[in-house]
């Protein structure tokens, strides 16, 4: 198994011009991810409020991809999409329901001969699930130190701390503080800070000889906003942006909307109430000051997080690797952070959807460059395997874009992009967006071009009739395909292949490896169709 992987990574290694002397080493992969961070979040495109530096870096040294888009609008049902590369509907998370029964790609590299590891948070169900890493540190949100499977609540007891959530939220001042205050600890003991030594420190010790994958997973800026001081410090001064509120407000939206806010100021409003009721917190009646405090407090997180990946990329340098390891960058969702009057994620704005999508080849090549095509987070499973050499499993519901990130392929980039979360299903095109509601009589349907900020819903205007249906038409017929590919019976075995069909007819989609994008595919099914006519 070693000479295969080593023979892809020479391969490779010959396609995107790398130096002689690391074409004769083992490609690493390290995919770092943020928790509810915005695509407007990294200084380097263009904010200059957010301090940034080695998220910069990795944009200087990379790839941006500005378009990229999650495929679940909630941390669980996203990095279930993510990591098993099959939508809501096929692994029947849409929210919070356990996932980690199906097959992720991550078993597809252990399997090749990688050693797999996770630093931080995966956020599955149930807990104690490797999902395919050979190693694990458990990081969760909102620490219960009653608890032995968590190693961050762990290192608390074992250090003698409390839970710093339950120091911010059980004050009596909360709900006053709209989700944010300094870190109660010394930062030592910030979850962000520990997720970020603990992957430096593994990276420091790694000595075997198997090519390795590893997760870092950060818990922020997910709420409760709570950088530690000397983060929150160096944004005294710094003009932040306020938030947009819709022309219309709330009540031109669809009632969901305003629904998500009462329960967020109310939480007991759902089926139970969150873990030391972080989350809880009630926008109405802010003023301008408390929404720059608000968002000075998430984006100072952020900072917190990008001083430990400068730590992480540091060490990847100081151990030689920077040559010959794949590193990509991104974010589970983002954060309406007060936009359209909204906080949090759930609902697919673009603020919510639209995630910071870095990938750096190894030996940096075509650093700098911006892709503006759509990107979805299902091809980053099917991406990261071709790029190893590896077959990618037809259960899987993305593609590869690996021809597209090492020689700019555009036929690889997608027409459109797909969202499932609850009952919501987003469709976005280069300058469409439909949300569609199942079992509801709203929907949402929006020129993005000429009404970036979604407030003009076009949903029930008859000259949009039409493409709305078209669109409609587009999404139907991903679905059955792909719920065909999700609803095998041996979807969790390692090819994850269907029956073909009868004689394997000329114009299936999936016959063996060819794509309808290419030459090949066509070329493909002229041969079978004639071997049929033979017959």
């Amino acid at each position: 198994m070693k000479n295969r992987v080593l023979g892809a990574v020479v391969a490779l290694s010959a396609s995107v011009g790398f130096a002689e002397s690391s074409q004769q080493q083992p490609m690493n992969v390290v995919v770092i991810t943020t928790d509810q961070q915005r695509s407007d979040a990294v200084g380097a495109w263009g904010h200059e409020h957010m301090v940034t530096p080695n998220m910069d870096r990795l944009v200087r040294e990379g790839i941006s991809f500005k378009r990229s888009y999650v495929c679940g609008s909630t941390c669980v049902s996203s990095r279930a999409a993510f990591y098993t590369g099959q939508f809501a509907h096929n692994t029947g998370c849409y929210g919070f329901q356990e996932w980690a029964h199906n097959r992720s790609w991550v078993e597809e590299i252990r399997d090749a001969g990688y050693y797999t590891a996770a630093m931080g948070k995966v956020h599955h169900y149930p807990a104690t699930a490797m999902m395919g890493y050979n190693e694990r540190l458990y990081t969760e949100n909102f620490p219960d130190l009653t608890k032995s499977y968590d190693d961050y609540a762990n290192y608390l007891k074992a250090e003698g701390q409390p839970s710093p959530c339950k120091i911010l939220t059980q004050g009596g001042d909360w709900m006053n503080k709209h989700a944010s205050n300094a870190f109660p600890l010394e930062e030592k003991y910030h979850v962000d800070q520990f997720v970020g030594r603990m992957a430096t420190r593994w990276i420091k010790d790694y000595e075997k000889e198997q090519p390795f994958f590893l997760h870092i997973g950060f818990q922020g800026p997910h709420d409760p906003y709570d950088p530690p001081q000397r983060f929150l410090d160096m944004y005294a001064d710094k003009e932040v942006p306020l938030p947009r509120f819709d022309v219309g407000g709330l009540a031109a939206r669809p009632p969901q909307y305003a629904r998500f806010m009462e329960a967020c100021r109310n939480p007991l409003m759902f089926d139970s109430g969150p873990h030391f009721g972080v989350w809880a917190v009630d926008l109405t009646g802010m003023d301008d000051a408390a929404f720059r405090r608000m968002r000075k407090h998430y984006y100072a997180k952020i900072t917190g997080i990008d001083y430990q990946v400068g730590k992480i990329l540091d060490m990847l340098e100081a151990k030689g690797l920077m040559d010959n390891t794949l590193i990509i960058f991104t974010s589970d969702h983002g954060d309406n952070l007060g936009d359209h009057e909204l906080i949090y994620k759930w609902l697919m704005t673009e603020q919510s959807v639209q995630v910071p999508m870095v990938v750096r080849l190894p030996g940096a090549a075509r650093a700098g460059e911006v892709d503006d095509g759509l990107f979805t987070q299902m091809d980053v499973g099917p991406t990261v395997l071709t790029a190893l050499g590896l077959e990618v499993p037809q259960r899987l519901d993305g593609s590869s874009n690996w021809k597209r990130i090492t020689e700019n392929d555009r036929s690889e980039v997608p027409d459109m992009v797909f969202c499932e979360d609850n009952y919501l299903t987003m469709v976005r095109t280069d300058d469409r967006k439909l949300i569609y509601y199942a079992g509801q009589p709203e929907e949402e349907y929006f020129n993005m071009e000429k009404d970036p900020w979604e407030e003009h819903n076009l949903a029930q205007h008859p000259d949009y009739a039409r493409e709305i249906l078209e669109l409609k038409a587009d999404m139907l017929q991903w679905l059955t395909v792909s719920r065909y590919l999700g609803s095998l019976s041996h979807i969790n075995q390692p090819s994850g292949k269907r029956d073909k069909w009868p004689a394997n007819h000329p114009e299936d989609p999936y016959i063996l490896s060819c794509s309808p994008k290419t030459p090949e595919y066509r070329a493909e099914c002229d041969r079978i169709a004639a071997e049929a006519r033979k017959k």
